[in-house]
């Protein structure tokens, strides 16, 4: 469904300003190669509060209600949020007991963390099969989409949070407005919302375009985001420039005037000029690394190597399409993610299979499409003796 206003201001969106071919959704993965739906993919931006945006929309319950992405799979992500959980407690003094909840919490993992200190923790994801996960592993969560009805439900039942936390999917939301009045509802008075979100500035300047998918249906800066919570009675008070999926940022939310606000705010907030400079300057930088990656990858088959891919998360059905890569010089893909073993990548039906096929089958090439957990898959994997090509920040080569 084609969509033709901002979702944080209501204002009218402009033409595309970055557009790529029309691809299957990221996360639909076959168990049999047919044919699939391709749905147009075209950023815009609010011509009244300067946000980024697809004009174009899924129902969530096709994207969501059943979820491949498992985030306690990847030992990158335990760590990471094994740190996020001590930072948060340290840096608003939460003491044992505090309430925590987590909003699209996957399978727990960061609530986990929290338990680990002490907290009284609770989730909610819409994927049944993730929610099932969680409960089963001691994480109490609550299977269904979160908004401000829900959210009134909830506080009904188990009362407001000194903790909420949103990571990762406030680039997914349909309507952030009733996500953020949801947030608002659950919150204690001086309650703190977390969220983590890829940063569209980092997307721009460091070429990391495969984040571009009809699940992120939101393309987040802060410059729209202060007036967008404060027009809500809520206030941007700090942020956090991470390094997270190769660029992000943790920002912190309260009521208005309940806690002062932070220099880091306006130095990230003059980083953002010439935004629409940026997301120009990145479709030139995709062409010119489509041309790169094509030409060493038919350089590779023409010598008679043999390719495959390594990770295949959501982002690699965008990188495939936008780079225009041939699933005919793929032989196979491989993911440690067992939910995605046995399946067809979407669009293309590239085969997936578990990593110990690389040394079955043995091909010369790995081509790293989960390129932000590269150095942690060649650690991995350091028995590998061909060659190595990473595509993204930057098109790299390592090994013989």
């Amino acid at each position: 469904m084609k969509i033709q206003h901002c979702r944080l201001c209501k204002g009218t969106l402009s033409e595309p300003k970055l557009k790529f071919p029309p691809t299957p959704l990221a996360n639909e993965y076959l168990k049999d190669p047919t044919p699939q739906e391709l749905f147009p993919l075209e950023v815009c931006v609010c011509t009244v509060c300067g946000h980024y945006q697809l004009n174009e929309s899924v129902d969530p319950a096709r994207l969501f209600r059943y979820y491949q992405y498992v985030a306690g799979h990847s030992a990158v992500n335990k760590e990471h949020f094994v740190r996020y959980a001590g930072h948060v407690v340290e840096r608003f003094a939460l003491p044992e007991g505090s309430a925590v909840l987590d909003i699209a919490s996957n399978d727990g993992i960061l609530l986990q963390a929290f338990k680990e200190r002490g907290m009284r923790v609770l989730g909610i994801d819409p994927a049944e099969n993730l929610a099932a996960l969680a409960n089963a592993n001691g994480i109490e969560t609550i299977p269904d989409f979160f908004t401000e009805a829900k959210a009134l439900e909830m506080r009904a039942h188990y009362g407001t949070f000194d903790l909420v936390t949103a990571n990762n999917v406030f680039a997914h939301v349909p309507d952030l407005e009733d996500f953020a009045k949801g947030v608002q509802v659950m919150l204690a008075p001086r309650g703190v919302f977390s969220f983590e979100v890829s940063y569209f500035l980092d997307v721009c300047d460091k070429t990391l375009f495969d984040t571009i998918y009809h699940e992120h249906s939101s393309y987040h800066t802060l410059t729209p985001l202060v007036p967008f919570f404060k027009r809500l009675g809520m206030e941007l008070f700090d942020v956090e420039h991470i390094e997270n999926h190769g660029g992000s940022v943790r920002v912190f939310v309260t009521r208005a005037g309940a806690r002062p606000v932070e220099l880091q705010v306006a130095e990230l907030l003059a980083k953002e000029q010439d935004m629409e400079g940026k997301v120009a300057r990145l479709g030139v930088k995709v062409e010119e690394l489509g041309q790169a990656l094509r030409a060493k990858l038919n350089e590779l088959k023409s010598a008679g190597k043999r390719i495959a891919i390594f990770g295949v998360p959501a982002k690699a059905t965008t990188l495939i399409y936008a780079l225009g890569i041939d699933e005919r010089t793929i032989e196979f893909a491989v993911d440690d993610t067992t939910l995605k073993q046995g399946t067809y990548t979407p669009g293309k039906h590239i085969p997936i299979l578990p990593s110990n096929a690389i040394y079955e089958r043995k091909p010369d090439v790995l081509l790293v499409l989960a390129w932000n957990f590269a150095d942690s898959i060649m650690q991995k994997h350091a028995a590998f003796t061909g060659t190595w090509i990473v595509p993204i920040p930057e098109l790299k080569e390592y090994g013989i």
